[in-house]
């Protein structure tokens, strides 16, 4: 199960409808080939510091943790907001 920080939640409302469908099927895929290493590579899944990221398109990564074994999602945005938050926030 895929559960959600509040940080992801007001990082993808910024986002505009398209790029709300992309991160939603890029979610999409996580869920169903997390754990999975040859499914989730067309996602480009790799660690990030303390985190995991994951692309939701050209411009989009997706920020999560692993939690009792469940990925909780951090933060959603381009290459630059993910390495600030990265910097800026303990996990």
């Amino acid at each position: 199960m895929i559960r959600v920080r509040r940080s992801f939640g007001r990082a993808y409302k910024k986002l505009t409808p398209q790029q709300q469908t992309t991160v939603d099927k890029a979610i999409a895929h996580l869920e169903s080939s997390f754990g999975r290493p040859h499914l989730h590579a067309g996602i480009g899944l790799r660690p990030f510091g303390g985190y995991f990221e994951f692309r939701a398109g050209l411009g989009l990564r997706v920020l999560f943790v692993v939690q009792q074994s469940d990925p909780v999602l951090v933060v959603v945005g381009d290459h630059d907001a993910i390495r600030r938050f990265v910097k800026n926030t303990p996990i």
